[in-house]
């Protein structure tokens, strides 16, 4: 399952492809492919695993695949395509309908920043590969008016959580952030957002293509994806997805951030440690060039790093349990996976099954 770690390096276009059959890069049988593609999709990169095997495909043809006849390997390939159009169509309604809404918030003064998914696709040679999620916007300090104008469109808005609301409109959703963080874990989770909330405090921006939407400043990116990413990593796993949008920011964005301050955040949160690991794994997996010095690539737990990612069962949000279901899986993971809090994040989990808890009863915001 390596394999897919190269393979999409190769679809990102960050490890060259050879042009000698005598030196292909792996052969596989059909069903070590059909493997790898199910394991794409369940990591949310299947798009962009693709553009690795047509790269592939485009010099060694057939010879990456032991065994297989051309029918079912031609079979094999347009099933995957097809995976492939739905994401590219999904990504471009998703365009759409951010454009259409963010309009609307606009006109009537408000500021919209653009965060996450469809954000993070921009540092991608495809951007519509870039898996699809929900639409993640801030409206700094109009998150209540975002929510009315919202519905005076039509939209549906659920504000029963506190982090954020959920707007349906159009077919998508949208997460309205008040917060950043899950500020009901205690004074460290306060701080935080804060920290995130003072980072936005830019003299210029940039803008999603040929919008006036925000989108993140990179200082902000390299504090908010590790944390993000690291959240996930402790309750429910890290995905590839998440592991390649760190990728790709650092290709782009290597000189654009100033890391002595953005280490000095992880020391102070508790991500130094994940961060040199999923960096590790971007530069000797993914073939990313770091050409910036003051950034960390080394790391002793790359190994255990992937083999989370590849084989833990884990996996929470997305899935049709229950609110209640969903929040005993996340404590089961705490036991299960306690190593991730022991040897990465450096905290007892007692302390996160407690604000869990008191956060849950005590609705501290």
């Amino acid at each position: 399952m390596r394999e897919l770690f190269e393979l999409l390096g190769i679809g990102l276009g960050t490890i060259p492809v050879g042009t000698k059959v005598e030196k292909i890069p792996f052969r596989l049988t059909l069903p070590e492919w059909e493997r790898i593609r199910e394991c794409s999709m369940k990591q949310g990169v299947c798009a962009i695993a693709l553009d690795g095997l047509n790269s592939l495909s485009s010099v060694y043809g057939q010879a990456i695949c032991n065994g297989a006849s051309p029918e079912v390997w031609q079979a094999f390939v347009l099933e995957w395509i097809g995976y492939m159009m739905n994401a590219e169509v999904e990504n471009q309604h998703q365009k759409e309908v951010l454009n259409q809404m963010a309009n609307l918030w606009i006109k009537e003064g408000c500021r919209v920043m653009v965060m996450k998914g469809q954000a993070n696709g921009l540092w991608y040679r495809h951007p519509n590969h870039r898996s699809a999620g929900d639409i993640d916007c801030y409206l700094f300090d109009d998150y209540a008016r975002g929510n009315e104008i919202a519905r005076k469109a039509g939209a549906t808005v659920d504000e029963g959580w506190y982090k954020h609301s959920q707007i349906i409109y159009k077919d998508e959703t949208f997460e309205n952030h008040k917060f950043f963080v899950l500020t009901r874990k205690g004074k460290e989770s306060k701080r935080l957002n804060q920290e995130l909330v003072d980072a936005l405090q830019v003299k210029s921006w940039n803008y999603f293509p040929n919008s006036s939407i925000f989108v993140p400043p990179p200082q902000w990116n390299a504090m908010f994806l590790t944390f993000h990413s690291c959240a996930h990593f402790l309750t429910e796993g890290l995905r590839l997805k998440q592991l390649l949008d760190w990728a790709m920011f650092l290709q782009h964005e290597q000189d654009h951030v100033d890391w002595p301050d953005f280490y000095d955040f992880c020391e102070r949160y508790h991500f130094r440690r994940f961060v040199d690991s999923i960096t590790c794994i971007c530069v000797e997996e993914l073939g990313i060039e770091i050409m910036n010095d003051q950034i960390s690539t080394s790391s002793p737990y790359k190994e255990k790093m992937i083999h989370s990612i590849l084989y833990d069962d884990d996996y929470v949000y997305g899935t049709n349990e229950g609110t209640w279901q969903r929040r005993i899986h996340v404590i089961r993971n705490l036991f299960a996976y306690r190593w991730r809090y022991r040897d990465i994040y450096q905290q007892s989990i007692w302390k996160q099954i407690w604000w869990h808890i008191s956060g849950f009863f005590l609705h501290t915001e």
